[in-house]
């Protein structure tokens, strides 16, 4: 069922239950205050009764002439009166009414000064006992509410005819407010029909209302802003991997038909295999490179982890770097200890967070003149911050926003060495799927500083504890 119409309906039915409510209300109210009214009438005439019957000059005769000959309010109406210690009785009854046989119970009923109503042969009656010191008088008056009959059967009708017209209109506004609900969806659905790859710019139109519609579609556009950035950047990134890819395999195509279009001697092979050899290597160094971020991009689902004791970690970098080339030195400084173990360990996955850290290391070592980097970790109550400095040529201002992005690489760092331009965005991608941040500073000529923060495994529950080892002036472990 059509969202348009649901809503029609549920509106429909809460409009009807509350008009029903009401129509019952008013009926009942109206039926209580009629019913009110006709007993209080029946009672003055009660009481008007043993006031005449009471005064001596008024006799039974000329109490009925006075009843049939003056207008009442009261059809049907029939009087009875007894005196139980005089054995006196008067009884009067319209023409149209039949009499009213008094009952026992009806008598039994009756308490001095309390009324007694009942209703008998579909009319209502109300018995009334008066007693003094001469006389015990207990009059009835029965009669027939035709006003209060009349009155509700037209209430009714009234009640009927309104609550038809009513349930039209509640059912005609009704889909005409769903129609104006749901007239902004259906323009969001409309146009996110029509946005796709070639025409990702369109965006839903927000309106000037300040409303849940608003709010969607500026979530919408959010969404889309977003999905255009992943996309352009997943193109970027395809084009350059596609670009990369190619260059050293059509560099291994054109060697080995240059080295297969004659005949050349051992030595020419050879040149031409380690030509070739070192296009396959930066070709498996790329590839890999292309599989690590592959395999970090997303979420940690499927992701081993473990509890990572950080400063062991760190201290592996400069003997790896040493083995890369004999020139990197890498110092470590570890700047207030804490004398509690745990606040030395990260939740997460240990290859991929040496890989992240050892890839920043390794550039500031292969970019800094003395090939020399500073790797300094200092502690605070819920995270780790680990700062990697040199003294290399920094970074132009137009470069930063760029560094991180796969395959980048500024072209004054061309003749540095080279590479895929694929260290920093792994990088960053590692350190955000642990929950962390990046940020990079450079000016040029002075050298770049990266800045990794991570938080700490239960860092909610952690207290890093101040002892000898704290963060003080001048008290710093190093190691090299």
């Amino acid at each position: 069922m059509q969202i348009k119409y649901r809503i029609t309906i549920v509106y429909t039915v809460i409009v009807t239950v509350i008009l029903l409510l009401f129509c019952a209300a008013l009926y009942i109210f109206s039926y209580q205050d009629m019913v009110a009214r006709f007993k209080e009438r029946l009672l003055n005439k009660a009481n008007s009764t043993l006031e005449l019957i009471q005064s001596p000059r008024f006799d039974s005769e000329l109490i009925k002439t006075i009843n049939e000959t003056s207008p009442s309010s009261l059809d049907k109406k029939s009087i009875y009166v007894y005196d139980y210690k005089t054995n006196k009785s008067f009884s009067y009854a319209d023409s149209n009414s039949a009499p009213v046989r008094i009952t026992d119970n009806i008598i039994n009923n009756v308490t001095k000064g309390r009324p007694y109503y009942f209703s008998i042969e579909e009319r209502d009656a109300v018995a009334i006992e008066y007693v003094d010191k001469d006389s015990n008088y207990i009059a009835v008056v029965a009669a027939y509410d035709t006003d209060r009959i009349d009155w509700l059967a037209k209430l009714q009708l009234i009640l009927a005819v309104c609550m038809l017209i009513s349930l039209g209109i509640v059912i005609f506004t009704g889909y005409v407010f769903s129609l104006s609900l749901i007239r902004a969806i259906s323009e969001f659905t409309h146009k996110i029909k029509h946005i796709s790859s070639e025409k990702f710019s369109l965006r839903l139109d927000t309106g000037k209302g300040k409303d849940e519609l608003q709010k969607l579609a500026i979530t919408i556009n959010d969404l889309l802003d977003r999905l255009q950035a992943s996309f352009n950047l997943q193109r970027r990134f395809i084009d350059n991997a596609s670009h990369e890819l190619s260059t050293p395999l059509a560099s291994i195509a054109s060697q080995m038909d240059v080295a297969l279009q004659r005949e050349r001697s051992s030595d020419e092979y050879k040149k031409a295999l380690l030509s070739i050899n070192d296009d396959v290597k930066r070709l498996s160094m790329l590839v890999r490179s292309l599989l690590e971020i592959a395999k970090v991009s997303g979420s940690m689902g499927g992701t081993e982890l473990t509890s990572v004791r950080i400063d062991e970690m760190l201290m592996r970098i400069p003997a790896e770097l040493k083995k890369i080339s004999p020139m990197y030195d890498v110092n470590i400084e570890f700047d207030g200890l804490p004398e509690n173990e745990s606040a030395l360990i990260i939740y997460g996955n240990e290859h991929l967070l040496y890989s992240a850290i050892k890839n920043i290391v390794h550039n500031a070592c292969k970019f800094s003149e003395d090939k020399k980097a500073e790797l300094t970790m200092s502690f605070q109550p819920d995270h780790i911050v680990i700062t990697i400095r040199d003294n290399g040529p920094g970074i132009d201002e137009k470069d930063m926003q760029h560094i991180f992005q796969p395959f980048y690489r500024s072209n004054r760092h061309q003749s540095y060495v080279s590479g895929a331009g694929l260290g920093l965005s792994l990088a960053q991608r590692i350190i955000s799927l642990h929950k962390g941040n990046i940020t990079v500073e450079s000016e040029l000529g002075k050298g770049t500083t990266f800045t990794i923060i991570l938080p700490l495994e239960g860092a909610a529950e952690q207290d890093v504890p101040v002892g000898k080892n704290a963060k003080q002036p001048g008290n710093k472990l190093a190691a090299k």
